[in-house]
């Protein structure tokens, strides 16, 4: 599913619509399976027809209402990421250069102690602390204490 999340807004929604088709035909021919029985007598099938128009009212509602519900949800899960994506971009642009590397950093593993950002960045423990209270203050990033060191990681 993260592949998906990397294809442009057209083919989100066409796939979201393909989804929605589907999903509501599928939806359909289960629930006709399972609240029309087959008539075992003339007045069965009499009654039948008489209540066809209600029943396959139902069926179509309730269908088309499970399918909407999933494309809502498929939809919020394709489009959320990429809000993130252009809020990080934003917030890329008033922070200075170390402070752009050292979140890139964070971002690229997800969640990382201080002292292997001051190994890869080859700075300073001072510059690298001072940095990170800035991003911590500004609630960016997130640091735990844990033994002689933080765990960082952004800010959800």
């Amino acid at each position: 599913m993260n592949n998906l999340q990397n294809i442009n807004n057209v083919s989100k929604v066409l796939f979201i619509l393909l989804v929605g088709v589907i999903l509501y035909l599928i939806m359909l021919l289960i629930l006709s399976q399972i609240f029309v029985k087959e008539p075992t007598s003339m007045a069965d099938m009499m009654d039948q027809i008489r209540s066809s128009n209600n029943k396959s009212t139902v069926i179509t509602l309730i269908s088309l209402i499970i399918a909407l519900l999933v494309v809502f949800f498929v939809s919020f899960y394709l489009f959320k990421h990429e809000n993130k994506e252009k809020e990080y971009s934003i917030l890329r642009k008033a922070l200075s250069k170390d402070e752009k590397d050292i979140l890139d950093e964070i971002k690229k593993a997800g969640e990382i102690t201080q002292d292997s950002l001051r190994f890869r960045l080859d700075w300073s423990k001072a510059k690298i602390s001072t940095i990170l209270t800035n991003l911590d203050k500004r609630n960016l990033i997130q640091r735990k204490r844990t033994g002689k060191t933080y765990n960082v990681y952004l800010q959800r």
